[in-house]
């Protein structure tokens, strides 16, 4: 099996994938037996092929949590602003993240997300584009509609609960909070959608955020 898993890739992959899979199932322990971690709806998640999650955010805890609790490797998106503190820049690119600007279409990151899913990966999204407080979602940015009409690929939402009593804003240090993941059944962006590409667009991002919030109950 590990054969399998490990073939066609070089010795430089082989190493990174097995410290990726070390680190997670460390990091996950550890978030079980710390943080009380509880998962629900891993099933909806796609064994192979290109997927994006689609999840809330809450606190800056929320990438390391989907990437604990998910088996696939994970790429993610994060605010430029991220990239120029030269310790966190360095350490979030170790993990595949990429920058995006938040305050303007960014074709660049656009067609970097669009090359990794065609390449059958997995990318996580926060369609609200920045952290809110955990109670209230805020409405979805069109991104994330414009890469899932461009891919094709299945949008799993995502809801983080309890990470914001972790790590909230201006905390330095995480405390012993309960938190809950949930994935929900994929979604896929449909032609069949009544007006203009980009309007879809939009309306298929609010209809992933209204998936998003339904994972509440």
């Amino acid at each position: 099996m590990w054969i399998a898993f490990f073939r066609g890739l070089s010795l430089e992959k082989v190493i990174a994938r097995a410290v990726t899979i070390t680190s997670r199932i460390v990091c996950l322990s550890i978030a079980k037996i710390a943080f009380r971690l509880h998962i629900e709806g891993e099933e909806f998640i796609p064994r192979t092929g290109p997927t994006i999650l689609a999840a809330n955010h809450a606190s800056f805890i929320d990438p390391i949590v989907i990437m604990v609790s998910v088996r696939r490797p994970v790429r993610f998106m994060a605010k430029q602003e991220l990239f120029r503190a030269p310790f966190v820049g360095w350490l979030i690119r170790q993990f595949g993240t990429f920058p995006i600007n938040r305050n303007r279409i960014n074709l660049q990151a656009f067609k970097q997300a669009a090359s990794i899913l065609e390449a059958g990966e997995v990318i996580a999204i926060f369609p609200e584009g920045t952290r809110g407080d955990g109670s209230e979602l805020r409405p979805a940015k069109p991104g994330i509609g414009l890469i899932a009409a461009r891919t094709g690929a299945p949008v799993v939402p995502v809801l983080h609960q309890g990470t914001e009593k972790v790590l909230p804003k201006g905390a330095w240090f995480p405390r012993p909070r309960r938190i809950v993941i949930k994935f929900g059944p994929p979604l896929r962006f449909g032609e069949e959608q009544i007006g203009k590409r980009q309007d879809q667009a939009e309306l298929f991002s609010q209809t992933i955020m209204e998936k998003i919030a339904a994972l509440k109950t």
